[in-house]
């Protein structure tokens, strides 16, 4: 399937996020991490802020923009407002630490994350017009590189040459400013022949801003615990906090990442080229296979959750995490499932000042619960906060959808992948596998095993005509 192709840009990362996981876990003590949690926070609201609304409209408006022979008036527009919010993201920054009374070590921190954030943009943006272009192989190593060169240097630095949360920011720019040298000669060709369109801005302004919006509120879920467990619980809670949910999102959301991201663009093309009614038939293709590849993942990572942290996560972390890590992982699913499918409709319909709608109520459900439960019950507060913020936004947003653009939603596909799940996850906790890495590996092994023969035999998403369609191609034919 064509999603499948886009899956190496999310499963090589994957993989080097885990490794980095495994080691800066046991370099950098919790104290230290929860100060790279907390940085990385404060650059999700930058970012939301300032620069997200310039890859919602370039992924929105590439398609139409090639079909009308406009891309050099896209990319000069879109490298113009990149070049604005980095000014005004310096300038913050600036009258920021003037005003405010903040530790010099501190200070140095916010100035390297400011650069990480324009860098990483730049990155981004060339990142955002290759996926819109459904650029295959150069997407995959754009993303592929980034994550492998950032991870590596950011090791290096931490592990040899005792950096501590400024190693893994050093390790980002790194990896983001690879990228933008490999592909300064395209960005110089996209450039070439294009000028500023103030009416395409005004477009993609109007599309996307709401958007932001929406976005800066979304933060308020998926960070602000994070400030508020610096603030009642101190920052080596966060950091066993940062490293739990950062495992439940890199297993299972990572999942969502590897299908959602060639998903949307095959989406919006279908929309352009052939109407709403294609893009709903590429939509439902779309969530069957998440639900085959997602419901799995959630339920192979619940079980294993304990051998997951116990063979990835360093010793001063392993206890905290894997206590945290079954429901985070639950919570992961359900802003998953909203975020790279429900909330596409309102893209579509051009109404995205709908999704304020699911995400306002769900940052104050997410605020007022922190604000409740963590002093109470300590860092589950946090992950309970999340788990029924994200469900209250999910439930919006489907009923949005099925206002405003209706997206199919394959309850027979999605009944067989939880029988198969459910089926899978009872004999993997049957089994006594040892918390080793020999053990996690035979329960990978055994899980995936389980689930494919199962879903062999419900013919999930079709995977019976898909595996014959393989094995005739590649037979070797008969003399």
């Amino acid at each position: 399937m064509a999603v499948l192709a886009f899956a190496p840009a999310y499963l090589v990362p994957l993989v080097a996020t885990l490794v980095s996981i495994y080691a800066f876990t046991r370099i950098l003590t919790p104290e230290q991490y929860g100060t790279y949690a907390l940085l990385v926070s404060i650059m999700m609201l930058c970012e939301g802020a300032l620069f997200a609304w310039i890859g919602l409209g370039t992924k929105r408006f590439f398609e139409r923009a090639k079909g009308q022979g406009k891309l050099p008036v896209l990319c000069a527009t879109i490298y113009l407002a990149l070049a604005a919010s980095s000014v005004l993201l310096i300038v913050a920054c600036a009258v920021t630490l003037k005003l405010i009374a903040i530790p010099q070590p501190l200070k140095a921190l916010l100035w390297i994350s400011a650069a990480v954030i324009i860098v990483r943009q730049v990155s981004l943006l060339s990142k955002s017009l290759e996926l819109a272009a459904l650029s295959r192989l150069r997407y995959v190593l754009m993303e592929c590189g980034e994550s492998l060169i950032g991870v590596g240097c950011g090791l290096y630095l931490c592990w040899r040459m005792h950096f501590e949360a400024d190693g893994i920011l050093y390790g980002m720019l790194a990896g983001a400013a690879a990228v933008v040298l490999f592909d300064a000669r395209h960005i110089v060709q996209r450039l070439r022949g294009g000028r500023f369109d103030s009416h395409l801005q005004r477009q993609i302004i109007n599309f996307a801003m709401p958007i932001t919006a929406a976005l800066i509120v979304e933060y308020v879920v998926s960070s602000a615990d994070r400030l508020m467990i610096q603030y009642y619980l101190g920052a080596d809670l966060l950091g066993i906090y940062a490293v739990g949910y950062g495992v439940a999102d890199r297993a299972v959301g990572a999942v969502f990442l590897a299908l959602a991201v060639g998903s949307y663009p095959l989406v919006v093309r279908a929309f352009e080229r052939d109407g709403r009614h294609a893009a709903q038939l590429q939509a439902r293709q779309n969530i069957e296979l998440m639900m085959a590849a997602v419901l799995p993942a959630l339920g192979g990572f619940t079980i294993a959750s304990g051998h997951i942290a116990a063979v990835l996560v360093g010793p001063a972390y392993a206890q905290g995490a894997a206590e945290l890590m079954p429901l985070s992982g639950i919570a992961v699913f359900m802003y998953g499932l909203r975020s790279y499918y429900f909330a596409h409709a309102p893209h579509l319909a051009n109404n995205t000042w709908a999704l304020l709608g699911a995400s306002v109520p769900a940052a104050v459900i997410n605020l007022g619960l922190n604000t409740a439960l963590l002093p109470s019950i300590g860092l589950m507060g946090a992950v309970w906060a999340r788990l029924i913020a994200y469900t209250v936004a999910l439930a919006i947003s489907i009923v949005q959808a099925r206002r405003i653009f209706p997206l199919p939603f394959p309850g027979l596909e999605a009944a067989k992948a939880a029988v198969a799940t459910i089926a899978m996850c009872s004999v993997l906790f049957e089994l006594h596998f040892s918390k080793t890495f020999v053990g996690l590996a035979g329960m990978i092994l055994t899980g995936g095993l389980l689930y494919g023969t199962l879903a062999f035999c419900l013919n999930i998403v079709g995977i019976r005509r898909q595996l014959f369609v393989v094995l005739k191609r590649y037979r070797p034919a008969l003399p």
